[in-house]
């Protein structure tokens, strides 16, 4: 074991010993069971992208070659697996099925609808006791019987066994504290961007919390995959390299959390460099000709806290014009839209993810600004806001993937965003009960989308695959809604964890 592996390990250890005091009892924590790759057709991986970390990918063709085929020899023979699980490697931008079946015997096991998949996201299929014996004898099999072929992780070092093609052993730890255990590891970590930013945040906001100290420390391990030294170094939202460079408005999200843990970082040069570039006359910092919701969270809340290190009022009044200038063309107290473009068009009605951004920029944006004379509109603002959206809440404390469409299959990354923000105005003070008990009405409600092993299920698709995909009933595995889960539960600190 080399210096470098001997000090990851430690850390890991050190952060699951910091763990709360009620994991130390016989609870058993989650199995992931690695599989090892028998054959794999060698396929060159498609142009123009790049994996991450110097991690590995395999390719899973279609049936014109050789499928790829998984073993675990070592399958202890105890193990009772539930489910079969692979992580994609590669941003994606179409439907897809991918066929398991057992290689021999050639019977289908099941299939996975893979539509429109993100880079890390996990996807799962169940098994039945008589699939996991044949599984010990045959392996199992992999090919993509509609739409492109797929690239997913199996090797690299510091790869989770989570993030390879594994089988799932559950424990009997709560998914709850299963949750934690993840968020403990690089098992949630996510493209650099809005995604990678929404979990830095619930880090760092959870390590404010004495019991979740150590969180502190995984999210500079988070951070150290994407900066090396003073260069920035990562793929954008489709897997392009992008290194020294930022992609866009949704690309600033994580420059929040490195203001917190890097305060005097160089990069947060880049950062200003490209808002001045994005500045329109309006005051408002967008890419192009519309405006987006995003641009709350993912703008104004970095922008609020790099001016907050470097104590800059004009940086301040900059972060707090842009969920200002959002919140009078987005929401007119009745319907909210993501988008408002130059010519007057509006887009995404009442999307409880457009929502979230908005709200949660609005709240963190806020918090940072403190005690101000010019905020006083805000606050007005984030109170009718939350009114109207507290009213929207369904009985299960979450909300449909269109708010006023409460039919509509919730959204509990969208409803955890949500509601994160109506905690922080609460924490604050400017919120009520109300605030805050539709805030814990949301957290009791996304336990039950907790997998065995603690990620959050639930979640609806990246909106890249349009409106359609997100109306439907199509929900997955997002490591994104665990960071705002997490943000959600520092929140409210007086909540057992």
């Amino acid at each position: 074991m080399n210096r470098r592996q001997f000090l990851g390990r430690t850390a890991t250890l050190a952060a699951f010993a910091a763990l709360p005091s009620v994991w130390a009892d016989a609870k058993t924590f989650a199995r992931h069971l690695p599989a090892g790759i028998v054959s794999d057709p060698g396929l060159p991986l498609p142009a123009r992208q790049r994996v991450p970390f110097g991690w590995k990918l395999t390719t899973v063709p279609g049936r014109d070659h050789a499928p790829v085929v998984l073993a675990w020899p070592d399958l202890p023979a105890d193990a009772k697996p539930t489910h079969f699980r692979i992580a994609i490697g590669l941003d994606e931008r179409d439907d897809k099925t991918l066929e398991v079946f057992l290689p021999k015997s050639e019977r289908v096991v099941g299939v996975m609808a893979l539509r429109w998949v993100t880079q890390f996201q996990l996807h799962q299929l169940p098994l039945t006791p008589g699939d996991v014996a044949d599984l010990r004898r045959e392996g199992l099999a992999l090919r993509v019987t509609l739409g492109s072929e797929v690239e997913i992780f199996t090797a690299g070092r510091e790869l989770p066994d989570a993030l390879r093609p594994h089988l799932l052993v559950p424990g009997t730890a709560t998914p709850l504290e299963e949750f934690f255990a993840r968020l403990h590891s690089l098992a949630v970590v996510q493209q650099f961007g809005w995604i990678e930013g929404c979990v830095l945040d619930g880090l760092l906001d959870l390590a404010e919390l004495p019991e979740h100290a150590s969180l502190r420390e995984m999210a500079r391990r988070h951070l150290a995959l994407f900066v090396q030294g003073d260069r920035l170094i990562y793929e954008d939202q489709q897997s392009r390299p992008s290194d020294g460079r930022i992609y866009g408005i949704e690309g600033t999200l994580p420059f929040a959390a490195l203001a917190r843990l890097a305060p005097q970082s160089p990069l947060h040069e880049l950062a200003l460099a490209f808002w001045q570039s994005r500045l329109r006359p309006t005051g408002s910092i967008q890419d192009g000709a519309s405006m987006t919701s995003e641009g709350a969270y993912t703008v104004g809340y970095p922008l609020a806290e790099i001016a907050r290190v470097r104590q800059s009022e004009e940086l301040l009044r900059r972060a707090l014009t842009q969920v200002r200038v959002r919140q009078a063309r987005l929401f007119d107290g009745r319907v909210f839209t993501r988008t408002y473009s130059d010519e007057g068009q509006r887009g995404n009605r009442n999307w409880s993810r457009g929502i979230a951004w908005q709200i949660l920029g609005l709240a963190r944006t806020l918090a940072v600004a403190g005690e101000r004379d010019d905020i006083t509109d805000l606050v007005i603002h984030l109170q009718r806001f939350a009114d109207w959206i507290v009213a929207l809440q369904r009985a299960d404390g979450l909300w449909g993937v269109i708010v006023d469409e409460p039919e509509l299959t919730a959204d509990t990354a969208g409803s955890a965003g949500i509601a994160a923000a109506l905690a922080i105005g609460a924490r604050h003070g400017w919120l009520g009960d109300a605030a805050r008990t539709a805030a814990q009405r949301t957290r009791e409600g996304l336990l039950p989308h907790l997998t065995a092993d603690g990620f959050l299920g639930g979640v609806s698709q990246s909106n890249k695959g349009g409106g359609g995909l997100q109306r439907n009933d199509y929900r997955v595995i997002f490591q994104m809604g665990m960071g705002l889960m997490a943000q959600l539960i520092a929140a409210l600190p007086t909540s057992k964890s």
